[in-house]
């Protein structure tokens, strides 16, 4: 969710678990259709390299349900408007970032969005009680 990708060449972008198609992963996007998808090539499958010739269609395995069939129907259509650049190389951003850029601060700033503060704590931590007071506090 903190990570999308713009693709250009789609060789650092992975197909299926990468927020690149809309800002949404094919996981997400199709989850009965990922479900038929072998977990190592859902790991290893590049964007570039799923889009040549549709060799992303030969992950598909197992039975095929008409919920895997509409996904399939969906991706087909959504894939098919991808447009490779082979010059340009894939951009990944990192939202809670103006510049993109991932921070460990930033990712830390992130976890604790939204949580409510508890200001007295500066009191109770910041004193001199005994440890197991100030816990019990």
């Amino acid at each position: 969710m903190a990570l999308t990708t713009t693709i250009g060449s789609g060789s650092q972008t992975k197909f299926w678990t990468d927020r690149w198609l809309n800002g949404k992963s094919i996981e997400l996007l199709a989850p009965h259709l990922f479900a038929c998808v072998p977990k190592r090539r859902a790991k290893n499958r590049m964007v570039d390299e799923a889009l040549r010739d549709n060799t992303w269609v030969l992950d598909i395995q197992g039975h095929h349900t008409v919920a895997v069939l509409a996904e399939y129907l969906e991706i087909w259509e959504m894939v098919q408007e991808v447009v490779l650049q082979r010059e340009v190389t894939d951009k990944h951003k990192w939202k809670f970032e103006a510049c993109g850029d991932f921070s460990t601060k930033s990712a830390y700033r992130a976890f604790f969005n939204g949580a409510i503060l508890f200001e007295p704590c500066r009191l109770i931590w910041g004193s001199w009680a005994p440890r197991k007071c100030k816990f019990f506090l």
